[in-house]
């Protein structure tokens, strides 16, 4: 027999193996842990098995074929490996007859398992030779050839022989007059209760609980008993139905379990305000308790679960009961760390996470730096930075009264600007926050291809009250639409698949999943040729004796094709390989506990199948904003994730329906489209940097047209930014353009004045010797008016060049006086 493998990327829980159990024993042969008996939430519950857990991942079980079973409904037995390839099961059994309690007390059952020839031994000693009793919640733990058995209980109670030890090779026991094996060959026992008085057997009544300062310890050596106090700055609430398991340096962890009040009354560990009492560590050095950190990648309170130890210091621990929750997922502690891991898929995501992050803090820092180290040295080279120069500068280009104008305009003029200055910036920065905190809101509409045509949903059924041992005539169902296509083939029996996670009040189910192909389509009924029907025709077969039975239900779910998590969750093979991936990290957690505890979605029918049903889907695509992306701020290309959804509707008529054709079907389902198109939801930002540009340009020709209202318009230079910040060839680029534009020949205007009486050097030069000027390079008065006139005609002829080209243009004047400062300053610093 083939070994049946179950496996499942995550669930419920952070490791998820889609096998709930509690009771369950484990043990560790070869670095492989393996998993037996325990109660099984899903019928037939009584059908343990040997699995073995995939050590690197902890979300995997793999069952071993064996022949046969060890023996029917094991549960709080123990599992023991050896070094001789083999596994030990003790105890765990329900008694032969558990109405009868007047039976005598049956011997111990317990089990070899060959792990070559996959076949359990059972090794029940016979009356008359003596062995423990038969018991549950019991533990054994190996040590070299012997094993100790402690502790336990029967249905009659305590059991007098607590402590017994077996002899490997030579199977035999011995009567000793707690738990877990330390290296140094000890034996400590850890937490449980006093298994005396009635409330043993009665779990309405508080139990005694011995309390975790102090340890009970077994010497195997000396076979000596001794109480051994434990401290530590933190000690471990007491606990029942807990597990424990020591590493290769002698530590011991304990995980898990409950306080001893009544049930249903009991608190499991952790579940209260301190999640750190779910594990600690005990030193058997030092004999010291530490309390690691909580972690929100510990397991759920829980009890009866079971662990084991991988690696020397990797416990796997998992399973377990909380309350009517069973578990089904796997954990993984490290000893060494006193850290729970995270599962594998969060740390990939985690890690792609955050290696875009470092990746895009990378990217922007370095291209802030390389825009800051620009602009400062292109400031630097505009402003001609010098220490002793730089304020001067700023002032300058901050204080630029106009010529003729008082002190207290240009005052006031500074001030309005730096308060419109104050208010825009306030506004920038409120328009961020704004659009920072943009909600998300939905934009809904219809699509529809050319032909009107729709995909069919997959629906499951669920048969429940066809119990096989009552029933001459498993369900089936019969496919086909109106326009007589046959789909029947498109049906797959996931009745083996669901009976790991799904849970109708723990009755037997008969499941199917109806799965047609992508051109599988349905449209309106005058098309034909390009679909095949308008709706779905389902009818159903089987027993009809449970007609007048009120367990026969018909549990029917509806899903979108391209989303559905039956696939994945139940390891169910697509056919047609449609990509899948969940939504969210909670989605998959989210359906399995529905699955599990019974939960009713919106489109789950509990319909009659022996009555005709009718229902209706409507196919709807949600673009989801991805709001971890900084672009979707911008209101442009958002960038969206598709999520394929479902919304649909079912009842059945009242009474029976009667149909025409031989041999009759219990009943009927006829699915059809609302409509035959898409509904779309699109999501986007309701308010984006598009939508503030829009407002911030307002509000900033706002500004400008009353400061020029107030101030009037002051005219800059025509050249923009790119001019003015240009440099090497660009710039001398732009001044050559700028020289090209006037005649070589021609005087520059204001530099040559017109006539040498408006020359302010001739001027100057008249007071300070009071003799005409003979300089060469000046005018003579003497000169023909008719000479005097072709010039102004030239200097006119270049201020018309000059307002053509570059309007007045700043950027002569600001030459001509860098040029004319350079020439004082040099000649001021000339000696």
């Amino acid at each position: 027999m083939a070994p049946n493998t179950i496996f499942n990327p995550a669930g419920q829980e952070l490791h998820a193996t889609n096998r709930p159990l509690y009771g369950a024993s484990a043990a560790t042969m070869n670095n492989t842990v393996y998993i037996y008996g325990g109660f099984y939430s899903v019928p037939p519950w009584n059908m343990e098995a040997l699995w073995t857990v995939s050590a690197s991942t902890a979300d995997r079980l793999d069952q071993v074929s064996t022949d046969p079973y060890a023996s029917p409904t094991m549960v709080y037995g123990a599992l023991v490996a050896t070094e001789r390839n083999t596994l030990y099961s003790f105890g765990g059994h329900h008694p032969i007859d558990p109405t009868n309690t007047s039976l005598p007390p049956e011997p111990l059952r317990y089990y070899e398992f060959d792990m070559g020839s996959h076949i359990w031994h059972p090794l029940q000693k016979p009356l008359n030779i003596s062995s423990p009793l038969e018991r549950f919640y019991h533990s054994a733990t190996r040590a070299g050839d012997e094993v100790y058995l402690f502790g336990g209980m029967n249905i009659s109670g305590p059991l007098e022989d607590v402590f017994w030890q077996y002899h490997l090779p030579s199977d035999q026991w011995t009567r000793l007059e707690t738990d877990v094996a330390s290296r140094d060959g000890s034996l400590v026992l850890l937490g449980g209760y006093h298994c005396v008085g009635n409330y043993t057997t009665n779990p309405t009544l508080d139990k005694d609980l011995f309390p975790m300062t102090s340890a009970t310890v077994f010497d195997t050596h000396s076979g000596q008993w001794r109480e051994q106090p434990l401290q530590g700055a933190s000690i471990p609430a007491p606990r029942i139905y807990h597990s424990a398991v020591a590493d290769k340096n002698d530590r011991i962890v304990v995980c898990g379990g409950q306080d001893g009040a009544a049930q249903p009354f009991h608190t499991y560990l952790s579940a209260g305000d301190d999640p750190a009492d779910m594990t600690a560590i005990l030193d058997t050095h030092a004999w010291a308790w530490s309390i690691p950190q909580p972690s929100a990648y510990q397991p759920f309170p829980r009890s009866f679960a079971a662990a084991a130890l991988v690696n020397d210091t990797k416990v796997i621990f998992g399973f377990g009961i909380n309350y009517h929750t069973i578990y089904d997922g796997l954990y993984v502690f490290d000893s060494l760390q006193a850290t729970w891991e995270t599962p594998s898929y969060l740390t990939t995501s985690q890690h792609h996470d955050t290696a875009t992050v470092i990746s895009s803090t990378v990217v922007v820092s370095v291209l802030t730096s390389t825009l800051l180290v620009l602009g400062s040295w292109m400031l630097c080279r505009h402003l001609h930075l010098h220490p002793t120069r730089f304020l001067s500068k700023v002032l300058d280009e901050v204080w630029k009264p106009r010529a003729g104008e008082p002190l207290w305009a240009e005052i006031t003029r500074f001030l309005v600007r730096l308060f419109f200055y104050l208010v825009f910036i306030t506004v920038v920065i409120i328009t961020l926050v704004q659009v920072r905190n943009s909600p998300i809101i939905e934009q809904s509409y219809h699509e529809h291809n050319s032909e009107y045509t729709v995909d069919v949903p997959d629906i499951r059924f669920c048969f429940d009250g066809w119990e096989p041992e009552k029933t001459n005539r498993t369900p089936f169902i019969q496919c086909s639409t109106d326009f007589g296509d046959a789909c029947s083939r498109y049906i797959i029996n996931i009745t083996d698949n669901i009976q790991t996670g799904l849970n109708y009040y723990g009755d037997h189910l008969t499941c199917y999943l109806f799965r047609a192909p992508d051109n599988f389509h349905l449209s309106r009924n005058t098309d034909r040729e390009t679909s095949n029907g308008s709706h779905l025709k389902f009818y159903f077969y089987g027993d009809q004796s449970l007609y007048n039975s009120t367990n026969a239900v018909l549990h029917t779910v509806l899903y979108n094709r391209r989303h559905d998590p039956n696939l994945p969750v139940y390891g169910i093979p697509d056919p047609y390989q449609v990509p899948f991936y969940w939504y969210d990290d909670d989605e998959n957690a989210a359906f399995q506990s529905a699955e599990q505890e019974n939960l009713r979605t919106n489109n789950a029918f509990d319909l009659d199948p022996f009555a005709a049903s009718t229902g209706n889907y409507e196919l709807i695509e949600r673009q989801h904003i991805r709001t971890d992306q900084p672009w979707n701020y911008v209101g442009v290309g958002t960038l969206r994730s598709p999520s394929y959804l479902i919304e649909s509707k079912a009842v059945s008529e009242p009474r029976p329906s009667q149909y025409a054709v031989d041999p009759q079907p219990m009943g009927s389902l006829h699915v059809f489209p609302i409509s035959y198109q898409v509904t779309m939801i699109r999501e986007q930002r309701a308010f984006t940097l598009l939508n503030a540009m829009g407002i911030l340009g307002g509000i900033f020709g706002i500004i400008l047209g009353l400061q020029t209202c107030l101030f009037g318009y002051r005219p800059r230079s025509p050249w923009g930014v790119v001019h003015r910040w240009s440099v090497g060839q660009m710039r001398r680029s732009l001044l050559q353009g700028l020289r090209s534009k006037f005649p070589k020949g021609a005087q520059v205007p204001i530099v040559h004045p017109v006539h040498r009486r408006f020359s302010a050097l001739n001027t100057v030069r008249q007071k300070a010797h009071d003799k005409p000027i003979t300089d060469e390079e000046i005018e003579e008065e003497d000169e023909p008016q008719e000479k005097r006139m072709v010039r102004l005609e030239e200097r006119l002829h270049v201020f018309e060049l000059l307002f053509q080209a570059y309007y007045i243009n700043d950027e002569v004047f600001r030459s001509l006086a860098s040029a004319s400062d350079h020439y004082r300053n040099n000649n001021a610093n000339a000696p």
